[in-house]
């Protein structure tokens, strides 16, 4: 399959509808516990109430067919399909974290080079995002809205996707943190026995499951670090020195939620109420899949396309039982890839590495790009666990949006046509703008 790439419009334009939150207080100090092993990054306190306000613009009403732009709600019973499983636990929090250097590398939105025919066109509906600030300051806002017009132009979905973003204390180094609202087994038109996240669920299914599930009413958590001080709100992709860019956090933290993130953790044998109370079997260095259905182990789709250097799922009970070493180990061992058609066309007909640290990170290892090697200024190097200064990334990448094909999203690579698989990476410019 072509590899995509797809006009910009300029951040003024909204191709997407925003609840935007007003006039709130900003949190109270929080407190958290220290802990490297902390995965979500956030001070833990009660938010306050969201007021919100629905403002759309005129290119979102013509953007997006009548079936999108109208509530969930308001369908009548013979649309509705029949609700997926949603299953009882929280969902993963994936974080980004600032590393201490100075990058001065841009990686730019991709172009049109060329489209495929008005058919394939009027067969991509265009995601609509709703938004829902709170604490947010207007210039943060504009950063994040930019981020959201860039992937409701890559991805496809008839149900709106729900986005909670909020302005708050987290961790130190953690710039931002974020997830799936919920978890989805057994949804219509996708694979019996794997877990979806909210959004990608929504998009398969064809229908919010949340809506007909009972789930809550949003797909995509997300929190980015207010106490942080060096962020930089422009989207023209040139920060100052030292400066780093919240609309390249905000693009990563919504790929997290939007499905790049896996399941599997590595026991350190220490409990933490409140920070890792559960994790395997109390074993240090065992690894283990967290989720469970029906007495068995299921894993995230994402999970299904992991795999050791020699080609051996990680998934294999066989050589990786669930709660032993074996399978400890190869998540601490550097080697494990991302074995799918659309990932090896985006890395060059070879698996992508993912990021398998020798001492597992909750947050961080597993559900990113290996920052070895896909490092700043790669093409790819978005979905990596870290972000230096002045590393500006306003694209996924190729290897990313090949994820994105894999675990079940519709891309715009049906869409637009380039180069990408003769290597022809002539659409991005690694160099400072």
């Amino acid at each position: 399959m072509a590899r995509a790439t797809v006009p910009m419009l300029p951040h003024g334009r909204r191709d997407s509808i925003v609840n935007k939150t007003v006039n709130l207080p900003a949190h109270p100090p929080t407190t958290n516990p220290t802990s490297a092993r902390q995965e979500d990054g956030r001070g833990r306190f009660v938010r306050p109430g969201v007021k919100s306000i629905m403002i759309a613009g005129l290119v979102a009403v013509l953007a997006v067919p009548l079936s999108a732009q109208t509530e969930p709600e308001n369908r009548g019973a013979e649309d509705r399909v029949q609700a997926a499983t949603r299953l009882n636990v929280p969902a993963r929090r994936i974080i980004l974290r600032a590393k201490d250097t100075v990058e001065h590398t841009y990686v730019r939105p991709r172009v049109a080079i060329g489209r495929l025919g008005d058919e394939a066109e009027k067969a991509f509906t265009p995601a609509t995002f709703i938004v829902t600030y709170t604490n947010f300051p207007a210039a943060a806002e504009v950063a994040f809205q930019a981020a959201v017009d860039i992937w409701s132009q890559l991805i496809s979905s008839p149900v709106p996707i729900r986005v909670n973003a909020v302005w708050e204390t987290l961790d130190t180094g953690v710039l931002g943190s974020a997830g799936p609202c919920d978890l989805w087994i057994d949804i219509p038109n996708g694979v019996a026995g794997v877990v979806y996240p909210d959004a990608l669920a929504d998009a398969i299914a064809g229908a919010d499951q949340d809506l007909l599930g009972g789930g809550n009413p949003c797909d995509i958590d997300a929190s980015f670090n207010s106490d942080f001080t060096d962020w930089y709100m422009g989207t023209d992709g040139n920060p100052p020195f030292g400066k780093y860019d919240l609309m390249s956090v905000v693009l990563h933290e919504l790929c997290h939620g939007l499905g790049f993130l896996g399941s599997p953790i590595v026991d350190d044998g220490v409990f933490v109420e409140d920070v890792n109370p559960v994790e395997c079997d109390g074993v240090v260095d065992h690894g283990c899949w967290r989720f469970s259905f029906g007495g068995n182990t299921v894993p995230l789709i994402f999970d299904t396309f992991t795999e050791d250097n020699l080609g051996v799922a990680i998934r294999d009970s066989q050589t990786y039982p669930n709660n032993s070493i074996e399978l400890g180990n190869v998540l601490t061992g550097g080697d494990v890839f991302f074995d799918g058609p659309g990932a090896n066309a985006g890395n060059g007909g070879s698996p992508p590495e993912l990021y398998a640290p020798g001492s597992f990170i909750i947050g961080s290892s597993f559900s990113h790009l290996d920052e070895t090697v896909y490092g700043a200024g790669h093409p790819s190097s978005l979905m990596t666990p870290i972000v230096g200064a002045n590393e500006v990334i306003h694209d996924p990448g190729p290897i990313t949006m090949g994820i994105f094909e894999d675990i079940g999203w519709e891309t715009a690579s049906a869409i637009f046509a380039d180069g990408f698989e003769s290597g022809d990476v002539s659409a991005w410019s690694s160099s400072v703008p």
